[in-house]
């Protein structure tokens, strides 16, 4: 299986691996959510991540777990010939549903069936962007949300208003 795909990499034309990469989230909100590295797509200032570690892990345990984001870029200044600080709004999305039994009673009692969130937010930092890109954010974001925090009542899945953010860290091959 490494040989084939080693075979591909090889096989593909560089342009193929332009704006693919992966992001490392360091933030959170206050319903108590957080994301794992992202694998993400980039072109023409549009930047899309796609929640996937969340999504296969939580299907392991009966539970549906989907998100993904998606910021542009509004403002682009020049740091050094190599570094560029930018701007891009965005949003993103979680929907999480429990499909299985989550146990006993007790834990039932502790656990919201489903629930979303959608949060604005805004990307700010710089990118360097010479034959690898690399890019370093503070994102604060604001949303609502309908996810039960921890130690919520069984009825407070009302749609209130979510805040957090933080620090996000992105890695992605630029075409040559």
């Amino acid at each position: 299986m490494k040989k084939l795909l080693m075979l591909m990499v090889l096989a593909a034309p560089t342009s193929a691996f332009a704006g693919f990469g992966a992001t490392a989230h360091m933030t959170g909100l206050s319903d108590g959510t957080g994301w794992s590295p992202s694998l993400d797509w980039r072109q023409k200032g549009v930047h899309v991540n796609l929640q996937a570690i969340d999504i296969i892990d939580a299907l392991g345990d009966d539970e549906l777990n989907l998100g993904a984001g998606f910021a542009i870029v509004a403002a682009k200044r020049t740091i050094t010939p190599q570094v560029e600080g930018t701007l891009s709004p965005g949003l993103a999305l979680r929907y999480y549903s429990i499909n299985g039994d989550v146990g006993d009673a007790m834990e039932k009692a502790k656990m919201q069936r489903s629930g979303f969130n959608l949060v604005g937010q805004f990307r700010m930092g710089m990118e360097m962007k010479e034959k690898m890109g690399f890019g370093v954010y503070v994102v604060p974001q604001l949303g609502v949300t309908n996810l039960k925090t921890l130690g919520g009542k069984e009825d407070d899945s009302e749609i209130k208003l979510v805040g957090g953010g933080g620090l996000e860290v992105s890695a992605w091959f630029v075409g040559n």
